[in-house]
């Protein structure tokens, strides 16, 4: 069949046989490069030279073709800013989507024209410099075809195809009406220019109603909706989309820092970096000089509400303390799991500074088992010097209270099988200790050096946690670091008729348990209570 299309050929007139010659080489090479660079990355690799692969553009570059790939197919992907997702979608990928089928229309839509065109232009100059027709800048001279497409004659930045096909790009500001343009890929990058339009409602009804009546109305049967960008608020246009679109977008979020309970499409343990492709970037120190709003919602893609919480992300921000300061009182606060089946119970280490101050130093919190919890509240204690540990007893206070004190006696008995594999002075020298042994980097005592409470508020949660709120937004309560962070995302998106958080439901206790009415006197020993104020005696 191919040799007779080839002596077919022949036989054409001189200028229609050079037309088929050059339209096959063309689509030869346009075939071998789909083939041989068979995704964005590879295609950014091939022609930049500044491109640098790392696991989240690998995981992008699976789904782009998994979209393109796909009827309907709906993708929306998140990552802090500046690290590449912009060039990898729109602009690698719309390179890819084009050599895959080069009469695939395509429309860029961005918060503004200017940068719909940025994108346009950027492959507008790939194309120039690699595909067909392609010329050296300095001499002029035509250069090997190394895409297969190329350029149309008509290639104004803001609407071009490629030549003979009708493939092309579209490139509009939100708000710009598109009627007779249809598309076979529609891209969404950051629709909104920054917090502040993503907090205007009457900005975000009309990306909503340009959404509704222009945009949406451009994809044909079976074409894919990509949208890329910052998440702003919870009720931005990620939001709405997957409102007006329930259960059909594939979401790929990547955090700066990987954190308990937030969406990571990498799956990383907590505190691991996100690789910067443009180079090694130190996220904590980023976190320090940013707004825990800004920071949730550019670098973590996980946005929270900008008012109407019980808790504002601006207290936790305003007194926030780097280190520990020596406290002479150290406790431990539970919101127990109810079901015993895995949901989360809420474990938080505090104590009080020498002003008198609570100060929130450790989260082990999780999803844990009635097993687990008690376990991890006694690890949690003992590493924390702590001296009392208090739980919510609003329900079988017995039952909770007898799991604590059997979950010690079982770190004990561990401690003493580990212990005997140690060589006999090290048996012997913790012995003379009173120690048991080492779990889990915990010296464990024979003898339990904390008591176990039970705690009951008044009222419900919300007024139960007045104290705790007031504290947060007084200063009177202060978090270490970043070291809660799950739980102050859980407590700057609770509002009142809702579930009070399990994390701050044990900060409540904490608080509530420590916050004195008179000053402490501070001990250089971290496990003692030190000299008990006037008034707590």
């Amino acid at each position: 069949m191919a040799d007779d299309i080839w002596e077919r050929a022949q036989r054409l007139p001189p200028a229609e046989r050079q037309a088929f010659m050059s339209w096959a080489m063309q689509e030869i090479t346009r075939r071998r490069v789909m083939k041989a660079l068979p995704t964005a990355g590879a295609l950014a690799a091939e022609f930049d030279p500044k491109n640098n692969q790392t696991a989240d553009l690998a995981m992008i570059d699976e789904a782009l073709e998994w979209a393109f790939n796909t009827p309907d197919a709906r993708l929306m992907i998140s990552k802090p800013s500046q690290t590449g997702k912009s060039e990898r979608v729109a602009v690698w990928g719309m390179v890819r989507a084009l050599i895959r089928n080069p009469d695939c229309r395509i429309i860029i839509a961005t918060h503004s024209e200017d940068l719909a065109l940025t994108h346009s232009e950027r492959i507008r100059s790939i194309l120039a410099a690699h595909g067909t027709g392609a010329r050296d800048s300095q001499t002029g001279v035509l250069l090997p075809d190394r895409l297969g497409i190329g350029l149309g004659a008509k290639n104004a930045a803001s609407r071009w195809t490629l030549a003979g096909h009708i493939g092309g790009v579209v490139a509009v500001g939100v708000g710009t009406a598109l009627p007779g343009k249809p598309a076979d890929l529609l891209l969404l990058d950051d629709l909104y220019a920054g917090m502040e339009q993503a907090d205007s409602p009457a900005y975000r009804r009309r990306v909503n109603l340009w959404w509704d009546t222009v945009a949406s109305q451009r994809p044909g049967p079976g074409a894919p909706v990509i949208a890329i960008g910052t998440r702003w608020n919870e009720y931005d246009a990620h939001a709405y989309l997957m409102e007006k679109h329930p259960g059909k977008w594939r979401v790929l979020n990547f955090p700066a820092i990987a954190e308990k309970g937030l969406d990571d499409a990498l799956g990383r343990e907590p505190g691991v970096f996100l690789e910067n492709p443009r180079g090694y970037t130190d996220w904590e120190a980023i976190r320090e000089t940013k707004p825990a709003r800004v920071w949730a919602s550019m670098y973590q893609g996980d946005p929270g509400p900008s008012d109407g919480a019980l808790f504002s992300a601006t207290w936790f921000d305003d007194h926030r303390v780097d280190v520990a300061p020596p406290l002479y009182r150290r406790i431990v606060g539970i919101d127990p799991a109810e079901t015993g089946t895995g949901d989360e119970a809420g474990i938080i280490a505090g104590g009080l500074d020498e002003t008198g101050r609570v100060v929130l130093t450790d989260d082990a919190s999780g999803h844990l088992s009635s097993a687990q919890w008690p376990r991890t509240a006694c690890l949690l204690a003992l590493r924390t010097a702590a001296s009392e540990v208090y739980f919510e007893a609003y329900s079988a206070p017995k039952t909770y209270e007898g799991l604590l004190q059997r979950a010690y006696d079982d770190l004990v008995a561990e401690a003493v099988r580990l212990t005997a594999e140690l060589p006999e002075a090290e048996r012997a020298a913790l012995a003379a200790a009173g120690i048991a042994g080492v779990v889990e980097g915990v010296r464990v005592p024979f003898v339990r050096p904390f008591a176990i409470y039970p705690w009951k508020g008044h009222g419900n949660a919300v007024v139960r946690s007045t104290g705790f709120r007031h504290g947060t937004s007084s200063g009177k309560c202060r978090v270490v670091g970043h070291r809660l962070a799950t739980m102050e995302r859980q407590a700057v998106r609770w509002f009142e008729g809702q579930h009070s958080p399990d994390r701050v439901s044990a900060g409540t206790v904490v608080f509530d348990v420590l916050a004195p009415s008179t000053p402490a006197v501070v001990t250089s020993d971290p496990g003692s209570w030190g000299t008990i104020a006037s008034g707590l005696a």
